[in-house]
């Protein structure tokens, strides 16, 4: 079981990776593009458009984020809101601030479906969670 200390400070790294991925000039992350369309090419022998690609990784980018914010509050659902409006301000903040990305709706559709499957992997841990909140631990027990 993961704590949630653990997964709050795996959490805020992640965040700046994220972060770091579609808050900075895109050539920046174009190592991690290069890496999502090699992956995928390969597991499909091919036949994956970058398009195609591009969708999966926007999916799988917001899984993490919605793990471990869904472990950290103990609440699945909230998580999975949560990581829509944090995908939603990416997008604002791209639109706003960065001429040199594309900010997409689809993208913040995408995201939250990574957020909401991130959040519903975390469901059982929660559950753990709240059913330990409160229990006095036994003599030895850590």
């Amino acid at each position: 079981m993961i704590r949630r200390p653990v997964a709050a400070v795996l959490l805020a790294c992640y965040s700046v990776f994220v972060a770091r991925l579609t808050l900075a000039d895109p050539s920046a992350g174009r190592w991690a593009f290069h890496v999502a369309d090699v992956l995928a090419r390969r597991a499909s022998d091919g036949r994956l458009e970058w398009s195609e690609t591009e969708v999966l990784a926007n999916v799988a980018l917001f899984v993490p984020a919605g793990f471990l914010l869904a472990v950290v509050l103990g609440r699945p659902l909230l998580a999975a809101v949560l990581a829509v409006l944090a995908s939603a301000c990416i997008e604002l903040a791209q639109q706003q601030f960065l001429p040199t990305r594309v900010p997409s709706l689809a993208d913040v559709v995408h995201n939250g479906l990574g957020g909401l499957l991130g959040a519903v992997l975390a469901a059982p841990f929660s559950r753990v969670q709240r059913s330990t909140v409160g229990r006095p631990q036994r003599a030895g027990q850590y």
